[in-house]
């Protein structure tokens, strides 16, 4: 026999009764005339001294001997701070450190990922799925999801890298693994010469395209020194994304990255966007717009500018270039028809 039960009396009764059952109206959220996205944090600045700082100390202190240990420090968005402690919602950006002698033991994992080299030695390298990346300066090393990757340095000097992730978009799936490699002396090496020496540009062995791995500095400063004034975006100077056609063109599924470089005393037109970036200062100095804040940067830092907010860059030094390296999350945008953009006259 069912048991009888009053109606509620009133719309504050009926919400607490759903609430009860965790369940909730949609009428008790409020409606604005026009919905658009919240950042989901505050613009921020990180400097590099620092992080430099900070890992110095972190390499007397932090040890390599197990296979998931990385001795990165990460950067923490003022706004996230309790919601998981990362650079940004979608995408992670730390700092990592190997000292002369050590390896970063070899482990694989479902967050796709990327090296861009801060401070390298051709005697250090990155091995992923058995292939050899030299790491130096400016270099960009990618890691693809569930790639197998340890880091060997046989150089005399520390090597320092920006380690870039998807991480925060597997969480929110709740889809992300990790699993350590099967032997402690790490993945064999299918050649000991380096994997741009044996790929170059576009050329292989006859077959299936070879997998892009890494963008050498010294081709990429060129490309970016060779776009003409007639291809210079009004929002991002001279800019170049790190094209990958096995990702459809973008870095990976999930980011991509880019480079870009400001002329001498250049300031470029405000614009917002749905993406996020993330931005590393490779050389120069200048400031960025960004919202209510005017952020002021110089070689090493980095700063992050969130989803649909208005910002400009400006490169404070009228004689020499600003170059400016970053990584957003266009590519899941694009997939989920997502990405919008706001342009000022």
């Amino acid at each position: 026999m069912a048991i009888a039960r009053e109606d509620p009396k009133n719309l504050d009764e009926l919400n607490r009764e759903l609430a009860q059952g965790y369940m909730r109206g949609l009428w008790a959220r409020e409606i604005p005339e026009r919905g658009e996205p919240r950042p989901f944090g505050p613009p921020h600045v990180w400097k590099w001294e620092a992080i430099h700082s900070g890992l110095l100390a972190a390499g007397d202190l932090v040890s390599l001997d197990r296979f998931g240990v990385r001795r990165n420090i990460g950067l923490v968005n003022p706004g996230l701070v309790e919601q998981g402690a990362f650079a940004s919602a979608t995408m992670t950006m730390g700092f990592q450190l190997v000292k002369s002698g050590e390896t970063a033991l070899a482990h694989r994992h479902t967050a796709s990922a990327i090296r861009f080299i801060v401070e390298g030695q051709v005697g250090a390298y990155t091995v992923v799925n058995g292939e050899k990346c030299t790491m130096e300066r400016g270099d960009l090393i990618l890691t693809p999801n569930w790639h197998w990757h340890d880091h060997h340095n046989e150089s005399e000097r520390p090597v320092i890298w920006i380690d870039g992730l998807d991480a925060p978009m597997g969480m929110a799936l709740r889809a992300g693994f990790t699993e350590p490699y099967h032997d402690p002396k790490g993945q064999p090496l299918k050649s000991a010469v380096d994997y741009a020496s044996r790929n170059p540009g576009g050329l292989s062995v006859p077959g299936p395209a070879p997998v892009r791995l890494i963008y050498k500095w010294k081709e990429t400063l060129a490309a970016l020194h060779g776009i003409n004034d007639t291809n210079k975006s009004p929002h991002d100077g001279r800019c170049l994304e790190y094209r990958n056609e096995t990702y459809g063109g973008h870095t990976l599924r999930s980011f991509t990255c880019w480079i870009q470089m400001l002329d001498g005393g250049e300031e470029t037109l405000r614009h917002r966007h749905t993406t996020t970036h993330l931005y590393h200062v490779v050389e120069g100095e200048g400031s960025t717009e960004a919202g209510e804040k005017k952020l002021a940067w110089e070689k090493g830092d980095c700063f992050v500018i969130p989803n649909w907010t208005w910002h400009r860059h400006r490169n404070t030094d009228p004689r020499e270039p600003a170059i400016l390296f970053s990584m957003n999350d266009l590519p899941v945008q694009q997939a989920l028809d997502l990405y919008r953009e706001e342009r000022s006259e």
